[in-house]
């Protein structure tokens, strides 16, 4: 579905991105893993089309998505760091508002929002209140939620957990998992090793803006020589 070939991508003489490769297709999901610094957000901004590489091609669905970015953007869910969403407005009218951004048709905007509320573990109480009332976990939970409305074939989170309670982290996993049951291609960018370990099915490994290893889970362990991910990720046994 969305395949890196030889990304590359410098800020000023600095190379943040140099000759990354990895895909991802329709029901796994791509835990994109490394130190900060190591080129993670570059790569996803880079397929949201926020950036363009200065060299190499990212294809999705086999187009060219630097020549042709509409290719992707109204297939791809992207969750950034940072909250999407109006403060002063209740939960329900930021999905409204997104839905209707994402280009779903009035008729079946009610059906959809049903459905992501589902997903992300809200109900009417939660929606009828302000964004501005609700906790960092129900944030990125409907944030989430947003991004889902238009049932998009690639979905990227970029460090959805971070900072929130463990009962909305969970709720986001089991979100998670959900999609890859459903045949969604998911790039999760995360530096929990328990949350990588738990939802991936590929790694991507970066350093300093290099691919050291990519394949399941149980292909990179195996070519860097680790045992566990704790081994990969933290340098612990």
């Amino acid at each position: 579905m969305l395949e890196l070939k030889n990304v590359s991508k410098k800020y000023g003489k600095m190379d943040a991105v140099s000759d990354v490769s990895f895909s991802v297709e329709g029901g796994q999901v791509l835990g994109l893993v490394g130190h900060n610094g190591a080129g993670k957000s570059t790569c996803v901004s880079m397929i949201a089309t926020l950036q363009k590489p200065d060299s190499g091609t990212i294809l999705f669905e086999g187009q060219d998505i630097v020549s042709n970015p509409d290719a992707i953007r109204k297939k791809l869910g992207y969750v950034p760091q940072d909250i999407a969403l109006y403060e002063s407005l209740s939960g329900m009218d930021n999905l409204k508002f997104w839905g209707k951004s994402y280009g779903v048709e009035s008729k079946d905007l009610a059906a959809e929002i049903k459905r992501v509320c589902g997903i992300i573990s809200f109900d009417e109480t939660l929606l009828k209140r302000r964004v501005s009332d609700y906790s960092g976990g129900m944030k990125r939970r409907l944030n989430i939620g947003v991004a889902l409305l238009h049932r998009p074939k690639l979905v990227i989170l970029d460090e959805p957990t971070t900072g929130i309670d463990i009962q909305s982290g969970t709720q986001i996993l089991k979100a998670i998992e959900g999609l890859k049951n459903e045949g969604t291609a998911v790039i999760y960018v995360g530096h929990y090793v328990e949350e990588v370990e738990r939802i991936s099915t590929h790694l991507c490994l970066l350093e300093q803006g290099v691919s050291k290893a990519f394949g399941t889970v149980e292909e990179v362990l195996e070519k860097t020589g680790k045992s566990s991910l704790s081994e990969l990720l933290l340098g612990t046994t």
